[in-house]
């Protein structure tokens, strides 16, 4: 899941670099053919280890409810979340980084591909609102063009 940033956002590149906060965009519609598409994944996953999509054909109204459910988990107390845990390998885990002076804890919620699956599990990751990770929201988040 990512949470919005404070930060007023840069303008997206539409070109592959990167935007004013030095994270890269790729836009996936791939306006300079399937080849360009390719290579400006894997050299943003090669130099940042991750990227910022554009043009990607998910619709905003499924990915921002999906958005919203994830945020209102993350926002829940310790001992809430650990019922949807441990990931086997699927499901909520917290870790503990940053041994360096930097140190703080990763949360983080993984997810089956399969809408099925995953509302499988809803209760166990939503106990006050588990229809906010039924099957219909992340079926219309796969289809895409």
């Amino acid at each position: 899941m990512v949470v919005p940033s404070t930060t007023p956002a840069a303008a997206p590149s539409t070109h592959g670099g990167a935007g004013g906060d030095g994270i890269p965009t790729v836009d996936m519609s791939a306006p300079h053919g399937r080849a360009a598409l390719s290579r400006q994944v894997t050299r943003a996953c090669a130099e940042h280890g991750f990227f910022r999509a554009t043009n990607h054909g998910v619709p905003s109204g499924p990915a921002a409810r999906l958005d919203a459910a994830t945020s209102a988990f993350f926002a829940l107390a310790a001992h809430v979340k650990q019922r949807a845990g441990p990931p086997s390998p699927l499901g909520y885990g917290c870790r503990s980084i940053g041994f360096n002076g930097d140190a703080g804890e990763l949360e983080y919620l993984l997810l089956h591909a399969s809408p099925a699956a995953v509302a499988h599990r809803a209760r166990s990751i939503d106990t006050d609102d588990p229809s906010r990770f039924r099957k219909e929201n992340i079926v219309q988040l796969q289809k895409v063009d």
